[in-house]
């Protein structure tokens, strides 16, 4: 009776664990639990009366199909991050509009072209002026927009290194309690592989188990995040960068992010929702806004359009008349800061109309402004970025963008197919199936149910004997 009444609680342990896993069946980390049944020896001679016992919980998970989700969800992260950051870029840069750099640019030009018709024209001069003006402003505003999104990425990677030492926390946690446990826990591996899953969805890491159950977790380049019980914290910053030295010091800084010592350890950063922001932030922006080593592609448009523009004007006369005076510059900006010439790129607030010098140093009377309305589409070197004019340069930038978004999309598409297969194939290892539990179940309770039957008889029996017992 007791070896049957031992049983029966092993077979009701067995129940339990079912149940848990039934519960658990769409809990994120958890692992599917067996409770491991082991035969007691049989001996009558020696008073062993066999039975079951229950020998610990086994769970079915598999560290490595764990650990390429986890490198699988690190990849779609950055996709999924770069892809939301370049698609705001992309959005600043539309070449169909009837506003924005594009389309000032195409209407000084054709102001350029209507002015060299008529070079003493006041009102041609006036819309000369005022087609600058307007191009000044949008390359400005266009400026101002890429350095707002850039704060936006700021923020939003701010927030990310927030979330990762949150998770951090949590998996300190786990470490705290596991080195107070010799056995594991279910519930708490479940906890740990839940945040373990989630950090890789903002950064790259990587995992090593001690052999008292805890967890290290360590950044790409080996930086620690968690070992044992402690967490080391990281944060983020922008600063422009000192090593190697700035070759633009005033330049748009740097998104950086640092350990709990202070190092910068940006670098390591390559995976993740963290790594695709690091990436849209300090390589496609500041590849069109610049930074300590670069101009940006949008300063080098504004500057070259602004010195070409200059030139050409300085060089000749406001008219044919002998002592004519000179040409006056249409554009001004920070000549000392080529890092900022998109954000400083204006209208010369001190000149004229009158100073418009339509005159070339040869004295054609329109020289200088059919120079001028040929910058449209050049045919030499003058007015040209890297052999295309300015136009087009501008186009290459926002196509630039297009492309990256584009990439990106595409990446983030093609990487979720991906590890939806990795935690497929991990769930058909560790996960829990409702049919294979429904099974199990009808066998334990069987089990349940038979060992309770030989209780009945035996309990049946005690009394017949009892009954049989005749009292004296």
């Amino acid at each position: 009776m007791a070896s049957a009444g031992n049983a029966l609680s092993v077979f009701e342990q067995a129940l339990s664990v079912i149940q848990n896993n039934v519960d658990n069946a769409s809990t994120p980390g958890y692992a599917r639990q067996q409770l491991n049944l082991e035969a007691l020896p049989l001996d009558v001679a020696s008073g062993l009366v066999g039975g079951v016992t229950s020998a610990g919980l086994d769970n079915s998970r598999d560290p490595y199909a764990e650990e390429a989700v986890q490198i699988q969800t690190q990849a779609l992260g950055f996709y999924t991050a770069q892809a939301q950051s370049t698609g705001t870029i992309q959005s600043l840069f539309d070449v169909t509009s009837t506003s924005g750099v594009s389309a000032a640019l195409n209407n000084l030009f054709q102001s350029f072209s209507a002015w060299s018709t008529t070079p003493s024209d006041a009102t041609a001069q006036q819309n000369v002026l005022n087609a600058a003006a307007n191009v000044g402003q949008a390359f400005q505003s266009l400026s101002n927009s890429l350095s707002q999104t850039a704060g936006q990425i700021d923020g939003q990677i701010g927030s990310t290194v927030s979330e990762i030492n949150a998770l951090a926390s949590q998996i300190q946690q786990y470490n705290v309690q596991r080195s107070q446990s010799s056995q594991a826990d279910p519930g708490l591996d479940a906890q740990l592989y839940g945040a373990l899953q989630s950090l890789s969805q903002l950064t790259n890491f990587s995992t090593v188990t001690q052999s008292d159950g805890t967890v290290t977790v360590l950044l790409a380049g080996g930086t620690p995040l968690v070992i044992g019980t402690q967490q080391n914290v990281l944060s983020s910053n922008t600063f422009v960068s000192t090593d190697p030295p700035p070759v633009y010091g005033q330049s748009m800084p740097t998104a950086h992010v640092l350990d709990s010592q202070g190092n910068d350890i940006t670098a390591q950063i390559t995976g993740g929702q963290l790594g695709g922001l690091l990436d849209s932030r300090n390589r496609v922006l500041a590849g069109i806004l610049g930074d300590s080593q670069q101009q940006g592609t949008l300063n080098q448009l504004a500057q070259g359009l602004a010195d070409t523009v200059n030139q050409i004007l300085e060089s000749g006369t406001v008219s044919t008349d002998p002592g004519a005076a000179n040409g006056a510059p249409l554009f001004t900006y920070d000549t000392t800061n080529p890092a900022t010439a998109a954000s400083t790129l204006a209208l010369n607030p001190d000149i004229t109309p009158a100073e418009l010098a339509p005159v070339d140093a040869e004295g054609n009377a329109n020289g200088n402004a059919n120079a001028l309305a040929a910058l449209e589409n050049p045919s030499g070197t003058q007015g040209t970025i890297d052999g295309v004019s300015y136009l087009q340069y501008f186009g290459q930038i926002a196509a630039g963008a297009g492309q990256e978004n584009q990439t990106a999309t595409a990446n983030e598409q093609a990487q979720q197919q991906i590890t939806t297969q990795a935690e497929s194939l991990r769930d058909q290892v560790s996960g829990v199936s409702l049919d294979q539990e429904a099974t199990a179940m009808l066998q334990f309770q069987q089990a349940y149910q038979a060992t309770a039957q030989v209780l009945t008889v035996l309990s049946n029996l005690g009394q017949d004997l009892m009954n049989l017992i005749v009292p004296m």
